[in-house]
């Protein structure tokens, strides 16, 4: 894992927003701002946040399901947005999606041997239909369903496999990097589990790598070797799992570990409680976003916007976008005071 199989610079995404008959621009909705990070080959990288931060327009623009108002994304030294039809062809083999909602990311009067042989025929990496039969049979015990089901139809089977099968057609052209939409989330919690752990064993037996995309920290933290928190579509905080966990930089990470759940009744855990809404990402705060709701802000977060930087203590490759956790480094380790 020492060589980066993405990075993204500087990536921001603008939806327009129109009125009137003719349609006329009258703002922006800043769903991605100033986003810039990396994911190395054979790891996972969780992005969390709330929903409408910008979680899963970033993966639809990794997947180049839509352009970008600016910044660049390079997957194995190439910049995707300077690729023609051709090439991009090609890197669709290379990139994949699991989708958040097995219902509906299926298509329901395909058969299981017609979806998920779809993309090998689409990429025509087999000529006959036997070889396709037997790929297709393959990739369904690989994800652990019997072979006997590739004639049935998506409605004849429960949420968790239908999820398997989504995950047997996003492996069906052999890709390298894979984002994961929140691929559990829609799925019961007795299922979440046995999901997450075929993901990790297929992982390890094809050395993918992954962009897990979701709202639930305690899975990212299952899940995840390192985890970026998204805020009004600003990368905020990156950190590895476990040193984001026990020490987070930045007060939305903070006010987001708070919340989640411990499963020891005997513990206690004071949940913090973030004021007013998420503001709109049409018209976002001046300086720092999350200022508005931060009760450690003071006049220079309204002002200027934090850059992202890197901790000097913890494990290396901590970075925070904090005024407060760049001046006071946090110097006990423990969550910022109130002054």
């Amino acid at each position: 894992m020492n060589r980066n199989l993405l990075e993204i610079e500087n990536l921001r995404k603008y939806f327009p927003m129109t009125a009137g008959v003719f349609r006329r621009k009258v703002g922006e909705v800043k769903a991605v701002e100033r986003v810039s990070l990396s994911i190395k080959q054979g790891e996972t990288l969780g992005l969390v946040g709330e929903s409408g931060c910008g979680k899963t327009t970033t993966g639809r623009l990794i997947l180049r399901l839509i352009e970008p108002t600016a910044g660049k994304i390079f997957f194995e030294g190439k910049n995707i947005f300077e690729l023609n039809s051709h090439d991009m062809r090609k890197l669709r083999r290379e990139i994949q999606i699991i989708f958040q909602d097995p219902f509906s990311s299926l298509h329901p009067r395909m058969r299981v041997h017609d979806i998920i042989g779809e993309p090998i025929r689409f990429h025509r990496m087999m000529d006959s239909t036997q070889k396709i039969n037997r790929r297709v049979d393959e990739l369904l015990e690989v994800v652990g369903l019997s072979p006997a089901y590739r004639n049935r139809y998506p409605h004849e089977f429960s949420g968790g496999q239908r999820q398997r099968i989504g995950i047997a057609r996003g492996l069906a052209v052999n890709p390298k990097f894979i984002v994961c939409d929140e691929p559990v989330s829609a799925l019961d919690v007795s299922i979440q589990a046995q999901v997450l752990n075929l993901m990790e064993d297929l992982q390890e037996q094809f050395n993918l790598t992954y962009l897990f995309i979701a709202h639930d920290l305690s899975v990212v933290r299952h899940t995840s070797m390192r985890i970026a928190v998204m805020y009004l579509g600003n990368i905020v905080e990156i950190a590895d799992s476990d040193e984001l966990f026990e020490r987070p930089m930045h007060p939305y990470s903070e006010a987001l570990l708070s919340a989640v759940p411990i499963p020891d009744p005997t513990v206690e855990r004071r949940q913090i409680l973030l004021e007013g809404d998420v503001p709109s990402p049409a018209n976002p705060p001046s300086g720092c976003h999350f200022h508005p709701r931060c009760k450690y802000a003071v006049d220079r977060c309204r002002s200027e916007i934090p850059p992202l930087r890197a901790m000097k203590k913890g494990i290396e490759g901590h970075q925070a976008a904090c005024h407060r956790a760049d001046e006071l480094e946090l110097q006990s380790g423990k969550p910022l005071e109130v002054v």
